[in-house]
């Protein structure tokens, strides 16, 4: 459900909405103080699967949370990346995978190309007028994330 609080609602409304509120809500406020209160709220009450938003006069989302149960204990000794026996990718990887989408997104708009050259991954700049020019390319630290396909 989508609730909108009033500018001029105290602590006390603030608090009864959030008890009130369920899972999938999303709260939307316009006051930073309101925002900053819920937020408080939320993380003392330990709410899950709630998202609250503050949105500037048009009505455009200024800043936002939004939060949700762990799906999977942490395991200190284990490895740093999940094993997943079914092949399939785990939220937080698809969640990472994401990110990095959003950054290529980010590099295309800022001009600035990424290139394999047999096993490392190298940034250029797009406006660079010969090819892949070498002076102009810096090296991307994948954390051996990234493997040509000569070695796959």
């Amino acid at each position: 459900m989508l609730i909108h609080v009033k500018a001029g609602a105290d602590r006390d409304k603030l608090s009864q909405i959030m008890s009130n509120a369920n899972s999938g809500d999303t709260i939307n406020v316009s006051v930073i103080d309101q925002f900053e209160h819920l937020k408080s709220l939320i993380v003392a009450q330990k709410r899950v699967g709630i998202r609250i938003a503050l949105l500037d006069d048009d009505g455009y989302v200024i800043r936002q949370i939004a939060t949700k149960r762990r799906e999977a204990t942490v395991d200190t000794n284990a490895s740093a990346i999940p094993e997943d026996t079914s092949g399939a990718f785990t939220a937080r990887q698809q969640a990472v995978i994401k990110a990095l989408e959003r950054v290529m997104h980010h590099l295309h708009k800022e001009g600035v190309s990424l290139v394999g050259y047999s096993d490392e991954l190298v940034a250029v700049p797009s406006t660079a007028k010969s090819s892949h020019s070498s002076d102009l390319s810096l090296e991307v630290d994948t954390s051996g994330t990234y493997t040509g396909s000569h070695k796959l």
